[in-house]
Protein backbone atom coordinates (compact mmCIF):
# COMPACT_ATOMS: atom_id res chain seq x y z
CA UNK A 1 0.00 0.00 0.00
CA UNK A 2 1.67 3.58 -1.00
CA UNK A 3 -0.62 6.19 -1.06
CA UNK A 4 0.27 10.00 -1.75
CA UNK A 5 -0.72 12.44 0.60
CA UNK A 6 -3.19 15.07 -0.78
CA UNK A 7 -0.64 17.79 -0.08
CA UNK A 8 2.99 17.01 1.12
CA UNK A 9 3.05 20.44 2.13
CA UNK A 10 0.45 21.15 4.36
CA UNK A 11 1.63 20.46 7.94
CA UNK A 12 0.03 17.82 9.84
CA UNK A 13 -0.69 16.85 13.24
CA UNK A 14 0.84 14.70 15.90
CA UNK A 15 -0.77 14.39 19.07
CA UNK A 16 0.11 12.25 22.38
CA UNK A 17 -1.77 11.50 25.36
CA UNK A 18 0.74 11.32 28.80
CA UNK A 19 -0.75 10.13 31.56
CA UNK A 20 1.20 7.60 34.34
CA UNK A 21 5.08 9.78 34.12
CA UNK A 22 8.25 11.38 32.38
CA UNK A 23 8.61 8.19 31.03
CA UNK A 24 6.14 8.21 28.35
CA UNK A 25 7.62 11.37 27.04
CA UNK A 26 11.48 9.98 27.27
CA UNK A 27 10.78 7.22 25.20
CA UNK A 28 8.80 8.68 22.40
CA UNK A 29 11.25 12.09 22.48
CA UNK A 30 13.45 11.02 19.35
CA UNK A 31 10.45 9.79 17.13
CA UNK A 32 8.84 13.25 18.20
CA UNK A 33 12.11 15.25 17.57
CA UNK A 34 12.82 13.73 14.22
CA UNK A 35 8.20 14.71 13.42
CA UNK A 36 8.95 18.02 14.30
CA UNK A 37 11.65 18.69 12.21
CA UNK A 38 9.70 16.92 9.49
CA UNK A 39 7.78 19.51 9.74
CA UNK A 40 4.78 18.16 11.75
CA UNK A 41 2.55 20.02 14.26
CA UNK A 42 3.27 18.43 18.11
CA UNK A 43 0.25 18.06 20.29
CA UNK A 44 1.10 17.19 23.97
CA UNK A 45 -2.07 16.27 26.38
CA UNK A 46 -1.46 15.91 29.99
CA UNK A 47 -4.43 13.64 31.24
CA UNK A 48 -2.87 13.76 34.78
CA UNK A 49 -1.16 16.63 37.15
CA UNK A 50 1.20 13.95 38.01
CA UNK A 51 2.52 13.43 34.71
CA UNK A 52 2.94 16.79 34.23
CA UNK A 53 4.92 17.56 37.22
CA UNK A 54 7.00 14.88 36.04
CA UNK A 55 7.61 15.44 32.82
CA UNK A 56 8.76 19.03 34.34
CA UNK A 57 11.08 18.37 36.89
CA UNK A 58 13.35 16.63 34.40
CA UNK A 59 15.19 19.13 32.72
CA UNK A 60 15.77 17.64 29.31
CA UNK A 61 12.12 16.41 28.63
CA UNK A 62 11.24 20.49 29.70
CA UNK A 63 13.61 22.04 27.57
CA UNK A 64 12.45 20.14 24.46
CA UNK A 65 8.88 20.36 25.59
CA UNK A 66 9.26 24.62 25.93
CA UNK A 67 11.60 25.15 23.06
CA UNK A 68 11.07 28.24 20.88
CA UNK A 69 8.56 26.82 17.97
CA UNK A 70 5.91 27.38 17.27
CA UNK A 71 5.35 23.66 16.59
CA UNK A 72 4.37 22.67 20.10
CA UNK A 73 1.48 22.88 21.94
CA UNK A 74 1.09 22.24 25.54
CA UNK A 75 -2.26 21.23 27.19
CA UNK A 76 -3.48 20.31 30.62
CA UNK A 77 -6.34 17.74 30.56
CA UNK A 78 -6.18 16.93 33.81
CA UNK A 79 -7.84 17.82 37.76
CA UNK A 80 -8.77 16.05 40.29
CA UNK A 81 -12.57 15.86 39.33
CA UNK A 82 -11.61 14.36 35.45
CA UNK A 83 -8.98 11.80 37.33
CA UNK A 84 -11.50 10.54 39.18
CA UNK A 85 -13.81 10.26 36.73
CA UNK A 86 -11.39 8.72 34.17
CA UNK A 87 -10.33 5.90 37.46
CA UNK A 88 -13.90 5.14 37.87
CA UNK A 89 -14.94 4.36 34.11
CA UNK A 90 -11.67 2.16 33.90
CA UNK A 91 -12.63 0.36 36.84
CA UNK A 92 -16.12 0.21 35.57
CA UNK A 93 -14.99 -0.79 32.38
CA UNK A 94 -12.48 -3.31 33.41
CA UNK A 95 -14.94 -4.94 35.77
CA UNK A 96 -17.42 -5.66 33.35
CA UNK A 97 -15.72 -7.33 30.84
CA UNK A 98 -14.12 -9.81 33.81
CA UNK A 99 -17.70 -10.42 34.58
CA UNK A 100 -17.85 -10.74 31.20
CA UNK A 101 -21.48 -8.98 31.30
CA UNK A 102 -21.22 -8.29 27.94
CA UNK A 103 -23.14 -11.70 27.29
CA UNK A 104 -25.61 -10.22 29.25
CA UNK A 105 -28.03 -8.12 26.89
CA UNK A 106 -29.69 -6.16 29.64
CA UNK A 107 -26.24 -5.69 31.17
CA UNK A 108 -24.75 -5.03 27.87
CA UNK A 109 -27.21 -2.13 27.16
CA UNK A 110 -26.61 -0.74 30.33
CA UNK A 111 -23.11 0.04 29.94
CA UNK A 112 -23.19 0.93 26.37
CA UNK A 113 -25.30 3.97 27.76
CA UNK A 114 -22.95 4.45 30.72
CA UNK A 115 -20.17 4.27 28.00
CA UNK A 116 -21.43 6.94 25.39
CA UNK A 117 -22.29 9.35 28.51
CA UNK A 118 -18.31 9.37 29.64
CA UNK A 119 -16.98 9.30 26.08
CA UNK A 120 -19.21 12.80 25.20
CA UNK A 121 -17.44 14.06 28.82
CA UNK A 122 -14.06 13.26 28.02
CA UNK A 123 -14.17 14.16 24.35
CA UNK A 124 -15.70 17.33 25.25
CA UNK A 125 -13.09 18.19 27.96
CA UNK A 126 -10.23 18.06 24.67
CA UNK A 127 -9.95 21.99 23.42
CA UNK A 128 -11.70 23.28 20.01
CA UNK A 129 -8.81 23.03 18.10
CA UNK A 130 -8.04 19.55 19.06
CA UNK A 131 -11.69 18.55 18.00
CA UNK A 132 -11.44 20.50 14.89
CA UNK A 133 -9.20 17.90 13.56
CA UNK A 134 -11.18 15.04 13.84
CA UNK A 135 -11.46 14.79 9.81
CA UNK A 136 -7.59 15.24 9.55
CA UNK A 137 -5.17 12.58 9.01
CA UNK A 138 -3.32 12.90 12.50
CA UNK A 139 -0.71 11.02 14.21
CA UNK A 140 -1.76 9.33 18.26
CA UNK A 141 1.04 8.35 20.39
CA UNK A 142 -0.30 7.10 24.17
CA UNK A 143 1.54 4.64 26.17
CA UNK A 144 0.24 0.59 25.00
CA UNK A 145 -1.39 0.19 28.52
CA UNK A 146 -3.82 2.62 27.48
CA UNK A 147 -5.01 0.28 25.16
CA UNK A 148 -6.59 -1.41 28.26
CA UNK A 149 -8.63 2.05 28.84
CA UNK A 150 -11.63 2.70 27.86
CA UNK A 151 -10.39 6.22 26.52
CA UNK A 152 -9.02 4.72 23.71
CA UNK A 153 -11.62 3.65 21.49
CA UNK A 154 -13.18 7.18 22.38
CA UNK A 155 -10.68 8.45 21.34
CA UNK A 156 -10.77 5.79 17.81
CA UNK A 157 -14.52 6.70 17.72
CA UNK A 158 -13.68 10.23 16.84
CA UNK A 159 -10.51 10.27 14.96
CA UNK A 160 -11.00 7.50 13.03
CA UNK A 161 -9.05 9.10 10.26
CA UNK A 162 -5.71 8.85 11.76
CA UNK A 163 -3.13 6.06 12.64
CA UNK A 164 -2.18 5.19 16.75
CA UNK A 165 1.04 4.40 17.66
CA UNK A 166 1.27 2.88 21.29
CA UNK A 167 4.98 2.49 22.82
CA UNK A 168 6.54 1.50 26.25
CA UNK A 169 7.23 4.36 29.11
CA UNK A 170 10.00 3.27 29.66
CA UNK A 171 13.22 0.69 28.03
CA UNK A 172 12.96 -1.99 30.52
CA UNK A 173 14.04 -5.53 29.68
CA UNK A 174 11.08 -8.10 29.65
CA UNK A 175 12.79 -11.17 28.14
CA UNK A 176 13.69 -13.50 30.57
CA UNK A 177 15.60 -16.11 28.34
CA UNK A 178 17.72 -14.13 26.42
CA UNK A 179 18.81 -17.02 23.94
CA UNK A 180 15.79 -18.26 23.23
CA UNK A 181 14.96 -17.60 19.67
CA UNK A 182 11.90 -15.59 18.99
CA UNK A 183 10.04 -15.39 15.79
CA UNK A 184 8.46 -12.39 14.17
CA UNK A 185 6.94 -11.58 10.94
CA UNK A 186 9.29 -11.26 7.79
CA UNK A 187 7.32 -8.09 6.72
CA UNK A 188 4.99 -5.23 8.09
CA UNK A 189 0.93 -5.46 7.93
CA UNK A 190 0.72 -1.79 6.58
CA UNK A 191 -2.62 -2.13 5.98
CA UNK A 192 -3.13 -1.63 9.76
CA UNK A 193 -3.88 1.55 11.53
CA UNK A 194 -2.72 0.64 15.03
CA UNK A 195 1.19 0.00 16.04
CA UNK A 196 2.90 -1.76 18.92
CA UNK A 197 6.51 -0.19 18.74
CA UNK A 198 9.11 -2.36 21.61
CA UNK A 199 12.24 -2.85 21.33
CA UNK A 200 12.26 -6.56 20.78
CA UNK A 201 10.05 -9.79 19.83
CA UNK A 202 11.07 -10.96 23.71
CA UNK A 203 9.31 -8.21 25.21
CA UNK A 204 5.76 -8.86 23.10
CA UNK A 205 6.33 -12.41 24.42
CA UNK A 206 6.35 -11.45 27.93
CA UNK A 207 3.82 -8.66 28.08
CA UNK A 208 1.21 -10.04 25.68
CA UNK A 209 -2.18 -10.08 27.69
CA UNK A 210 -3.95 -12.28 25.38
CA UNK A 211 -6.34 -10.00 24.97
CA UNK A 212 -5.99 -6.11 23.83
CA UNK A 213 -2.34 -6.51 22.91
CA UNK A 214 -2.69 -9.75 20.96
CA UNK A 215 -5.64 -7.87 18.67
CA UNK A 216 -4.98 -8.83 15.35
CA UNK A 217 -5.99 -5.22 14.68
CA UNK A 218 -2.77 -4.23 16.28
CA UNK A 219 0.48 -4.88 14.19
CA UNK A 220 3.84 -5.16 16.32
CA UNK A 221 6.86 -3.12 14.99
CA UNK A 222 10.08 -4.11 16.83
CA UNK A 223 12.42 -0.84 16.31
CA UNK A 224 14.72 -1.02 19.62
CA UNK A 225 14.26 2.22 21.79
CA UNK A 226 14.99 4.72 19.72
CA UNK A 227 16.64 7.12 22.70
CA UNK A 228 19.67 4.48 22.31
CA UNK A 229 20.19 5.08 18.60
CA UNK A 230 23.68 6.76 17.49
CA UNK A 231 21.67 9.67 15.82
CA UNK A 232 20.53 10.29 19.28
CA UNK A 233 23.58 9.28 21.42
CA UNK A 234 26.29 10.64 19.05
CA UNK A 235 27.15 14.42 20.79
CA UNK A 236 26.59 12.95 24.58
CA UNK A 237 28.77 10.10 23.96
CA UNK A 238 31.81 12.54 23.07
CA UNK A 239 30.34 14.83 26.12
CA UNK A 240 30.51 11.78 28.29
CA UNK A 241 33.82 10.68 27.07
CA UNK A 242 35.80 14.41 27.10
CA UNK A 243 34.36 14.42 30.89
CA UNK A 244 35.87 11.40 32.39
CA UNK A 245 38.93 11.79 30.43
CA UNK A 246 38.94 14.55 32.88
CA UNK A 247 38.90 12.37 36.10
CA UNK A 248 42.41 12.26 37.16
CA UNK A 249 43.02 16.45 36.69
CA UNK A 250 39.62 17.48 38.22
CA UNK A 251 38.75 18.23 42.23
CA UNK A 252 36.02 15.78 42.49
CA UNK A 253 35.04 12.14 41.06
CA UNK A 254 31.40 12.69 40.09
CA UNK A 255 29.25 9.45 40.97
CA UNK A 256 25.61 9.22 39.70
CA UNK A 257 22.96 7.24 42.07
CA UNK A 258 20.17 6.08 40.65
CA UNK A 259 18.36 5.11 43.55
CA UNK A 260 15.11 3.26 44.29
CA UNK A 261 13.24 3.83 46.95
CA UNK A 262 11.20 1.28 49.87
CA UNK A 263 8.06 0.15 47.67
CA UNK A 264 7.00 -3.29 45.95
CA UNK A 265 10.76 -4.17 45.44
CA UNK A 266 12.69 -2.94 48.78
CA UNK A 267 11.34 -2.48 51.90
CA UNK A 268 11.81 0.61 54.05
CA UNK A 269 15.31 -1.40 56.34
CA UNK A 270 16.49 -2.34 53.08
CA UNK A 271 16.62 1.20 51.16
CA UNK A 272 18.30 2.60 54.32
CA UNK A 273 20.62 0.29 54.63
CA UNK A 274 21.47 0.76 50.58
CA UNK A 275 21.55 4.13 50.67
CA UNK A 276 23.98 4.63 54.39
CA UNK A 277 26.11 1.63 53.12
CA UNK A 278 26.79 3.34 49.59
CA UNK A 279 27.37 7.14 51.69
CA UNK A 280 30.04 5.25 54.00
CA UNK A 281 32.06 3.67 51.06
CA UNK A 282 31.98 5.94 48.90
CA UNK A 283 33.29 8.27 51.80
CA UNK A 284 36.01 5.49 52.41
CA UNK A 285 36.95 4.90 48.71
CA UNK A 286 36.97 8.72 47.41
CA UNK A 287 37.13 10.93 49.64
CA UNK A 288 37.04 13.76 46.72
CA UNK A 289 33.53 12.20 45.67
CA UNK A 290 30.38 14.49 44.57
CA UNK A 291 27.18 12.67 44.57
CA UNK A 292 24.35 13.29 42.34
CA UNK A 293 21.38 11.62 43.28
CA UNK A 294 18.51 10.95 40.79
CA UNK A 295 15.38 9.33 42.69
CA UNK A 296 12.97 7.50 41.33
CA UNK A 297 10.28 8.83 40.21
CA UNK A 298 7.93 7.29 42.60
CA UNK A 299 10.41 7.68 45.21
CA UNK A 300 8.31 10.12 47.49
CA UNK A 301 10.07 9.36 51.21
CA UNK A 302 13.73 8.91 50.72
CA UNK A 303 16.51 8.18 53.06
CA UNK A 304 18.41 10.06 51.41
CA UNK A 305 16.79 13.39 52.45
CA UNK A 306 18.58 12.81 55.95
CA UNK A 307 21.96 13.41 54.27
CA UNK A 308 21.27 16.63 52.39
CA UNK A 309 23.61 18.31 54.85
CA UNK A 310 26.63 16.47 53.41
CA UNK A 311 27.78 19.15 50.31
CA UNK A 312 29.22 16.12 48.60
CA UNK A 313 25.43 14.72 48.11
CA UNK A 314 23.23 16.66 45.81
CA UNK A 315 19.46 15.71 44.59
CA UNK A 316 18.99 15.99 41.17
CA UNK A 317 16.51 15.73 38.75
CA UNK A 318 18.13 16.23 35.05
CA UNK A 319 17.65 13.87 32.70
CA UNK A 320 19.57 10.25 33.14
CA UNK A 321 21.44 10.59 29.82
CA UNK A 322 22.73 14.39 31.07
CA UNK A 323 23.95 13.55 34.61
CA UNK A 324 25.67 10.52 32.78
CA UNK A 325 27.70 12.82 30.94
CA UNK A 326 29.16 14.64 33.89
CA UNK A 327 29.76 11.35 35.47
CA UNK A 328 32.64 9.35 36.10
CA UNK A 329 30.61 6.12 37.22
CA UNK A 330 27.06 5.10 38.09
CA UNK A 331 25.95 2.91 41.17
CA UNK A 332 22.16 1.65 40.55
CA UNK A 333 20.10 -0.08 43.11
CA UNK A 334 18.10 -2.03 39.93
CA UNK A 335 16.87 0.21 37.10
CA UNK A 336 17.05 0.48 33.64
CA UNK A 337 18.93 3.78 34.22
CA UNK A 338 22.03 1.29 33.99
CA UNK A 339 21.31 1.01 30.25
CA UNK A 340 21.62 4.72 29.52
CA UNK A 341 24.48 4.67 31.23
CA UNK A 342 26.15 2.28 29.32
CA UNK A 343 25.19 3.25 26.29
CA UNK A 344 27.09 6.81 26.66
CA UNK A 345 30.02 4.28 27.78
CA UNK A 346 29.42 4.73 31.86
CA UNK A 347 31.02 1.87 34.11
CA UNK A 348 27.17 0.73 36.50
CA UNK A 349 28.12 -1.42 39.39
CA UNK A 350 24.48 -2.46 39.90
CA UNK A 351 23.94 -2.72 44.13
CA UNK A 352 20.80 -4.64 44.84
CA UNK A 353 20.57 -8.52 45.89
CA UNK A 354 18.02 -10.20 43.12
CA UNK A 355 17.94 -13.48 45.73
CA UNK A 356 16.86 -11.04 48.78
CA UNK A 357 14.44 -8.90 46.81
CA UNK A 358 13.27 -11.43 44.19
CA UNK A 359 10.27 -10.20 42.43
CA UNK A 360 10.58 -9.53 38.91
CA UNK A 361 13.72 -11.08 38.79
CA UNK A 362 15.33 -13.93 37.02
CA UNK A 363 15.49 -17.60 38.18
CA UNK A 364 19.25 -18.88 37.82
CA UNK A 365 18.78 -22.54 38.91
CA UNK A 366 18.74 -22.36 43.06
CA UNK A 367 19.06 -18.37 43.56
CA UNK A 368 18.34 -15.14 41.06
CA UNK A 369 20.30 -12.98 38.89
CA UNK A 370 18.92 -9.15 37.06
CA UNK A 371 18.27 -8.79 33.72
CA UNK A 372 20.86 -6.18 33.72
CA UNK A 373 23.76 -8.51 34.58
CA UNK A 374 22.60 -11.22 32.61
CA UNK A 375 23.02 -8.92 29.56
CA UNK A 376 26.65 -7.78 31.19
CA UNK A 377 25.97 -4.52 30.93
CA UNK A 378 26.77 -3.91 35.20
CA UNK A 379 29.00 -4.36 37.55
CA UNK A 380 27.59 -6.52 40.28
CA UNK A 381 27.32 -5.77 43.88
CA UNK A 382 24.90 -8.09 46.28
CA UNK A 383 26.52 -6.92 49.15
CA UNK A 384 28.55 -3.94 50.66
CA UNK A 385 31.72 -5.60 50.43
CA UNK A 386 31.45 -6.85 46.82
CA UNK A 387 29.83 -2.59 45.95
CA UNK A 388 33.77 -1.87 48.07
CA UNK A 389 35.33 -4.11 45.49
CA UNK A 390 33.92 -2.94 42.60
CA UNK A 391 34.42 0.66 43.52
CA UNK A 392 38.21 -0.19 44.42
CA UNK A 393 38.41 -1.82 41.17
CA UNK A 394 36.65 1.16 38.89
CA UNK A 395 39.23 3.81 40.65
CA UNK A 396 42.50 1.61 39.56
CA UNK A 397 41.05 1.51 35.83
CA UNK A 398 40.62 5.26 36.03
CA UNK A 399 37.06 4.91 35.94
CA UNK A 400 36.86 2.82 32.62
CA UNK A 401 34.42 -0.34 31.70
CA UNK A 402 36.30 -3.18 32.38
CA UNK A 403 35.37 -5.34 29.44
CA UNK A 404 33.30 -4.99 26.31
CA UNK A 405 31.76 -8.27 26.57
CA UNK A 406 27.80 -7.83 26.56
CA UNK A 407 25.65 -10.54 25.74
CA UNK A 408 23.95 -10.87 21.78
CA UNK A 409 20.28 -9.80 22.97
CA UNK A 410 22.15 -6.35 24.40
CA UNK A 411 24.12 -6.20 20.51
CA UNK A 412 21.04 -6.96 19.30
CA UNK A 413 18.89 -4.46 20.52
CA UNK A 414 21.19 -1.85 19.89
CA UNK A 415 21.30 -2.74 16.65
CA UNK A 416 17.70 -2.29 16.34
CA UNK A 417 17.76 0.91 17.51
CA UNK A 418 20.10 2.33 15.22
CA UNK A 419 17.88 1.59 12.30
CA UNK A 420 14.36 2.69 14.02
CA UNK A 421 13.57 5.54 11.90
CA UNK A 422 13.65 2.96 8.69
CA UNK A 423 11.03 1.23 10.31
CA UNK A 424 8.94 4.04 11.31
CA UNK A 425 9.34 5.58 8.13
CA UNK A 426 7.82 2.63 6.47
CA UNK A 427 4.56 3.17 7.92
CA UNK A 428 4.43 7.18 7.48
CA UNK A 429 5.14 6.58 3.98
CA UNK A 430 2.32 4.03 3.46
CA UNK A 431 -0.40 5.84 5.15
CA UNK A 432 0.97 8.99 2.89
CA UNK A 433 2.41 11.34 6.04
CA UNK A 434 5.71 11.48 4.03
Amino acid sequence: MNIEPENKNENQTVIVFLSGSAGELDWVLPILDYLIKKDFNLKIIFLTRHVQKSVEANSMLRNFIHQETDKIEIILSGGYFWEKIERISYLIYRGFLKLQLNKNIFFNRIYKLYNRVFEIIFIARLPSNILDLRNEKNIFFAEYPSLRRPRDQWIKNNFNKSIFFYCPHSPHIYAEDLDKEYTQPESLDLNKKNFLLLGHPADFFMVNDGRELASTDLEKVFIGHPKYSDTWLQNLRETSKDFRSTASIREKINILILSRGAGSYLDDESHSKLVESTIKIIRNKIPNYSLLVKKHPRELNSHWDYFLDDPGIKIVNDHILDLATRSDLAITYWTSGAMDCRTLGVPVIEYFDPNKHSKQQISEGSSYTTIYRKLKIVLSASTSNELSDKISDLVKLNYKIPSDDVHPYYKALINRSDSWEEKFEKVLSSHGYI
